[in-house]
């Protein structure tokens, strides 16, 4: 009897480790701040799925979840439901909001974090709907994910900012640390004239071991365009605003969205190096196969303007319509040299700061640009078309980063205390452009690339070496017979040009297969021609869709488990 009665116990004490090891469900008593957080305290286990109900919950307070360490998948799934696609080439989402948190939080905040202190398999937020109240701006996001993790997802989700009472610019999902994954079938609303950023990253301030987080070793290490090693948005629909920022070596793509924007905006941006203390500008973007539609009356300065970074844009959609005095982009696409004046941001000398790039606007140039041509300051720190470069580290006093002791470690390796700055050896790595269908505004004038038009310096980019744009008769530049000398060209691999200029771009449409969506939008791989004046395939577009959206979350325990935690 004593044998039987210490085999159930042990019976029972190995289902309770077997269940602690093994998928865990909790539900919520409701989406009120204060039972959601309960839930979030409670998860433990290696799979985890919180169930947030259905409800319209304001929150006044901010709830926070920290990924236990040694989680492997974690899953947060509200009610909220979204059908349909915002790929431009269905660009029907439906949104039924189930599952609404609404932000009265005073703080500025963020409403909801999630720190991803570990490398989960799979951290997935999904069915909510956020919207506004009475709440404080909340700079960097309603809802922020910070740390480390290659596998982040935030869909079938839906965030109204437009509903702030009194209105106020909140970010949407800040993506911070070094975070990547995807974003996508969400729908964004702003109101219309905001200013606010639905999806701001800054997700490589950290990477790399990165110890200030300003995203040093983000420009150290290798671009990697088409890897995973990027947030993506996809398959979302974007309403005024802007869709993003980016800065702290930041790296993005946009592929196959709708957006429906309102001016002033930009619809798709980068913030540079200057732009914020020692912040790093952002490192790498691909914007491709999206709809940037401007709202009727709108006349929009530019659908992506790029400060800082390298790149590829194509395949998108840019209707102009002459309706309202004209609606459309003044530049598709706009590239500046921010620190070349103070127009938009000031900057302070060496070794306080960054020092402004050329010596028109102070007379003195700064020390951090290569100023191979005085006036111009030419190429500029981290501006567009720059890439892999030299380490710094070190920071400025003015925003507390350091003590004015920023430093190129790969050339001065035993440090520097006090530092006016080199020339950080950044590679040239060209931004490319090709198959764009932009419509200039009929009324207003419209061009496909604006370059740096508000400053004086030049050159402040060169064409054909800081950037090669679509060589087409369909194309705006003017450049309507591809030769393999100049631009970009396009089609089947077999007529690409038997020789070329080095650095020329050659999209060929036949090859490839990363496009596993059935959208009719084709392939293609972008070749580059080397130094043997023939080309090499040099990017292939990551798999789309992205292979994190074929994860679905675990409603139910596996039946030997114990029922699940409801959370009171």
């Amino acid at each position: 009897m004593t044998v039987k009665r210490i085999s159930f116990v042990f019976l029972v004490l190995l289902t309770g480790a077997l269940y602690q090891a093994g998928a865990q469900t909790i539900t919520a008593a409701s989406c009120n701040a204060s039972d959601v957080q309960t839930a979030f305290n409670a998860v433990v286990n290696t799979t985890t799925t919180v169930i947030i109900p259905a409800g319209t919950c304001a929150w006044t307070t901010a709830v926070s979840l920290t990924v236990p360490s040694g989680s492997s998948t974690i899953t947060i799934q509200g009610a909220t439901t979204v059908a349909g696609s915002g790929d431009p080439a269905s660009n029907n989402l439906s949104v039924t909001d189930n599952t609404i948190i609404v932000d009265n939080n005073a703080s500025n905040n963020s409403l909801l974090t999630i720190n991803a202190n570990t490398s989960p398999s799979l951290i997935r937020l999904t069915g909510m709907t956020f919207e506004g109240g009475s709440g404080a701006d909340k700079y960097h996001g309603i809802i922020v994910v910070n740390g480390s993790t290659t596998n982040f997802r935030f869909d079938h989700s839906h965030i109204n900012t437009s509903t702030y009472s009194p209105s106020n610019s909140s970010d949407g999902i800040g993506i911070s640390g070094c975070i990547y994954g995807v974003v996508d079938h969400t729908l964004f609303d702003n109101i219309a004239g905001a200013v606010n950023n639905m999806l701001p990253e800054t997700n490589a301030g950290s990477c790399f071991g990165d110890p200030l987080g300003d995203g040093d070793q983000s420009w150290h290490n290798a671009t990697s365009l088409g890897s995973s090693s990027f947030m993506y948005a996809e398959q979302n629909v974007f309403n005024s605003g802007a869709a993003n920022d980016c800065t702290q070596g930041g790296r993005f793509v946009f592929r196959f969205n709708t957006f429906n924007a309102t001016s002033p905006e930009p619809t798709v941006q980068t913030h540079p190096t200057g732009g914020a203390g020692r912040h790093r500008g952002c490192r790498a973007w691909e914007i491709y196969g999206n709809a940037f539609n401007a709202d009727a009356s709108n006349y929009i300065n530019a659908g992506f303007w790029v400060s800082s970074g390298t790149g590829v844009v194509w395949g998108n959609k840019i209707p102009a319509s002459s309706a309202g005095g004209g609606t459309g982009y003044k530049n598709f696409i706009q590239m500046q040299s921010m620190r070349q004046n103070n127009g938009t941001y000031s900057q302070t000398v060496p070794p306080g700061g960054w020092g402004y790039c050329g010596t028109d606007f102070n007379g003195t140039g700064s020390n951090w640009d290569q100023n191979s041509n005085a006036a111009s300051g030419y190429h500029c720190l981290d501006q567009p078309g720059m890439g892999v470069g030299d380490l710094l580290t070190g920071g400025f006093s003015s925003d507390g980063s350091g003590s004015n002791n920023v430093c190129d470690i790969t050339q001065n390796p035993s440090g520097c205390s006090s530092y006016t700055g080199q020339w950080v050896n950044e590679a040239v790595e060209p931004i490319y452009e090709w198959m764009d269908a932009f419509s200039p505004v009929p009324s207003n004038p419209s061009a496909l690339l604006g370059v740096n038009s508000t400053f004086g310096n030049t050159p402040n980019f060169v064409a054909n070496t800081d950037y090669y744009l679509w060589c087409n008769a369909s194309s705006q530049t003017g450049c309507t017979s591809f030769t393999g000398a100049t631009g970009v060209g396009n089609g089947a691999l077999a007529s690409a040009p038997s020789t070329c200029t080095q650095g020329v771009g050659y999209f060929a449409t036949d090859q490839g297969s990363w496009n596993q969506s059935g959208n009719g939008f084709g392939n293609g791989v972008l070749y580059r021609c080397g130094p043997s004046s023939s080309f090499a395939s040099f990017y292939t577009p990551y798999t789309y869709p992205h292979p994190l959206e074929s994860s679905t979350p675990t409603l139910a325990p596996p039946t030997q488990t114990p029922p699940n935690v409801v959370v009171h």
